[in-house]
């Protein structure tokens, strides 16, 4: 199966950027002499996205390619302590020594058993049937299948944190396989996850890094560029492994709840007509100051009726009108010739200068209101 758009950002603007005329179909798969007859090489195309610089291979992998992938590096002294570190950092760090994981793409559940040892619950994941058995072997409580948007309808947010080392860069759909760790993970939950470094592929001229297997290929900016976009705070980046790795801690963010601005638009209409309406019961004119963005929406959403005049201190708008509400613009001098005894300030950035302005400049010794949410207050 062939893609034609960048996996990150959608994108068909992409660049060949890499061409093998020889390559293997995988290179995790090393052959039984009764099958050497029917090897061929592939082909390898690369490429690099014009939009948001992603590399990836626009191939997929087949649907039974990981039947028989068992990839470990559990007996390799280096490995092993390089991971007991990296759990023991990343733990520390967030206060999980009790956590519950889910480690994506597990593997031979290595790293899942060192944290189930430093007092984790653990549920390792892994499509792989011979891996799975692997860990089942060690004691590991395991299921099966990928990692992605309802991949996992029983397990919505149970999880403190999700770990996929050496996952993502397998991933047909990284966009699919973020929005699987959301749904998963707690709020507030975290991730680590760890790929190969693009960045040292480059610096070193490592051809060799680029093979099928892997379909994306992440620098330190794309890999942060995924997370942030797909609702996550990045807490930590480096390049790991002497280099070789470019590992990110990522903590789950909170959907912006916008039901307050709504109700603050609701809300404004009624406390500009309370406001205004008891201004002029009493006598008392009001001005409004600040025909920026934040004043002509709000005043295109209440009734202006009783305002005496808008005057904002920009002289390109001196003369012309609001649009919904009509109000004409004056300067503030006009505060001097035709004076009010209440001004509304909406320019709320320059609040605290524009209060100054109206007491020194001006002279002005009437009332000072200014727009909050969906409230006038009284300075």
């Amino acid at each position: 199966m062939k893609r034609s758009s960048c996996r990150i950002c959608g994108s068909s603007d992409l660049d060949q950027v890499v061409h093998y005329k020889k390559a293997p179909r995988n290179i995790e798969r090393l052959l039984e002499s009764a099958f050497l007859v029917n090897d061929k090489p592939i082909e390898l195309y690369v490429y690099q996205c014009r939009t948001c610089s992603h590399v990836q291979l626009l191939d997929q992998l087949e649907d039974e390619y990981y039947e028989e992938y068992l990839m470990s590096h559990s007996h390799v002294k280096k490995m092993q302590q390089f991971q007991q570190k990296q759990a023991t950092d990343f733990l520390q760090h967030f206060g999980l020594k009790d956590g519950y994981f889910f480690e994506a793409g597990c593997g031979d559940g290595q790293f899942s058993i060192i944290l189930k040892d430093q007092g984790c619950r653990v549920l390792a994941n892994e499509p792989s049937a011979k891996a799975r058995k692997a860990c089942e072997e060690k004691g590991l409580k395991t299921v099966g299948g990928y990692l992605g948007r309802g991949a996992f309808p029983d397990m919505r947010e149970i999880f403190d944190a999700v770990v996929a080392r050496q996952v993502l860069e397998h991933v047909p759909d990284p966009i699919d396989f973020v929005a699987g760790m959301r749904e998963i993970l707690k709020e507030g939950g975290v991730g680590l996850i760890e790929v190969p470094s693009l960045e040292q592929a480059i610096e070193n001229n490592r051809f060799f890094d680029f093979f099928p297997d892997h379909l994306s290929y992440f620098s330190s900016s794309v890999l942060t560029n995924l997370f942030s976009r797909n609702m996550f705070e990045v807490i930590r980046l480096r390049r790991a492994m002497d280099g070789e790795y470019n590992e990110v801690w990522v903590k789950k963010a909170l959907k912006p709840d916008l039901g307050n601005i709504q109700e603050a638009a609701h809300s404004i209409v009624g406390a500009f007509r309370e406001f205004l309406g008891r201004e002029h019961a009493v006598g008392r004119k009001t001005a409004i100051w600040g025909a920026g963005a934040k004043g002509v929406l709000t005043l295109s959403m209440v009734d202006t009726g009783s305002v005496a005049y808008l005057i904002d201190l920009d002289p390109v708008k001196k003369g012309r009108y609001t649009p919904v509400s009509h109000l004409q613009v004056s300067s503030p001098d006009r505060l001097l010739s035709d004076p009010v005894d209440t001004v509304i300030i909406t320019a709320l950035a320059y609040k605290d200068e524009i209060t100054r302005d109206l007491r020194s400049k001006y002279l002005f010794k009437g009332k000072i209101a200014y727009l909050t949410g969906g409230k006038i207050l009284e300075d």
